[in-house]
Parts: structure tokens; C-alpha cells; sequence
């Protein structure tokens, strides 16, 4: 009996892999407690993406685990308001826990709840760019340009895109990680 997926479940969770490693070694880099916070959440978000995309299990399992994911995903794109635009930790869980209301809703109801999370992180992304231009800090287009590096990289989940086993996801991933790469060389630099 197999425990590993394969094909582009497996790829998925291979790219989560190299997102975790690569948290892993910035996160040892990173003083900033904001920051340190934001990387902690992508550190478990990943993890569970390895674990979900990468070993066989049951569906109900399956489900559990995903609800907990998109706890966390809300968190962490709440996390970047908290860092970009300053918003109160306190609002930080009240909106969290409002969309993971909404999405647990739509699991439940079998909706495409994939599509909200998304778009719902474009207009977190896109307030979180908003803010970076008005900046005046010198670091500003690594942030830049690692929301912008982000909001292309949602646009294969949009339309379905894939590469063989490498899918949309897979390459959603690899966008992520290289926001998550220029967020910490902007971070660096401040």
C-alpha cells in the first residue's frame, strides 16, 4: 500500500516542500517580530500543503485538515494587513475568523471555496500594494514587487493552468516563493 500521491499531488506537495525548507532558513534570518509572525504561519501553511497534497488519506481527513489550513491562510493574509497597513491584531482575528466562516461554509456546501480564498488574498494583496506605493521607504519595491510577483502567480489557479504535473498550484507555489523570498530582502533592508 502506497502512503506518498503522485502525479500533481505530489508535485504540489514537492513545491510546498521547498517553500517550507526555504521559511526554515529565512526564518533564522529574521529579527522582526512582525515579520518573524508572517513567516511562522507560511512555515505551517506549507507544512500542511506537504502533508495534504503529498500523503494518501482518507477524504474526511482530508477535509479536516483543509479547514485547518484555511484557519491559517486567513490568518496569514490577514498578517500582511497587520504588517503593510497596520491594522490592529484585534481586527486581524475578527476578519480572520469572518472569512473562515465563509469558507467553511462553502466547503460544506461543496462551493468552490478555492476561488474566494483567492480572491479574497487579491484585494488583501492589492490594498497591501496600495499602501507600499504611497511609501516613502527605500525597500518598498522588494514589497513591490514581491505583491505584484504574487498576484500573477494566483492567475494559473484562475485558469486552470498547468504544465504537465506541474499545475496550476505548483506554480502558484513557486510564485509564493519567490514573494516570500523578495518580502525577506526587503525586510533586510529596512
Amino acid at each position: 500500500m502506497k502512503i506518498f500521491t503522485t502525479g500533481y499531488e505530489l508535485c504540489t506537495a514537492i513545491t510546498n516542500l521547498v517553500i517550507f525548507i526555504t521559511t526554515v532558513i529565512l526564518l533564522s534570518k529574521i529579527n522582526n517580530k512582525k515579520w518573524k509572525i508572517f513567516y511562522y504561519f507560511i512555515l505551517i501553511d506549507s507544512f500542511l500543503g506537504i502533508i495534504i497534497h503529498g500523503i494518501k488519506m482518507s477524504q474526511t481527513v482530508n477535509d479536516i485538515l483543509w479547514i485547518i489550513l484555511l484557519i491559517l491562510f486567513s490568518i496569514t493574509f490577514n498578517l500582511l494587513l497587520h504588517i503593510f497597513c497596520n491594522t490592529k491584531i484585534k481586527n486581524v482575528i475578527i476578519i480572520s475568523i469572518v472569512l473562515f466562516i465563509l469558507l467553511l461554509f462553502e466547503l460544506l456546501s461543496k462551493l468552490d471555496y478555492i476561488i474566494t480564498l483567492l480572491t479574497y488574498a487579491l484585494i488583501v494583496v492589492l490594498i497591501c500594494l496600495y499602501k507600499q506605493i504611497k511609501n516613502n521607504n527605500k525597500n518598498k519595491y522588494y514589497f513591490i514587487t514581491g505583491i505584484i510577483i504574487q498576484l500573477l502567480g494566483v492567475i494559473p489557479i484562475y485558469l486552470k493552468l498547468s504544465i504537465g504535473i506541474y499545475n496550476y498550484n505548483c506554480i502558484c507555489h513557486t510564485f509564493t516563493l519567490i514573494t516570500i523570498i523578495l518580502f525577506y530582502l526587503g525586510l533586510k533592508k529596512e
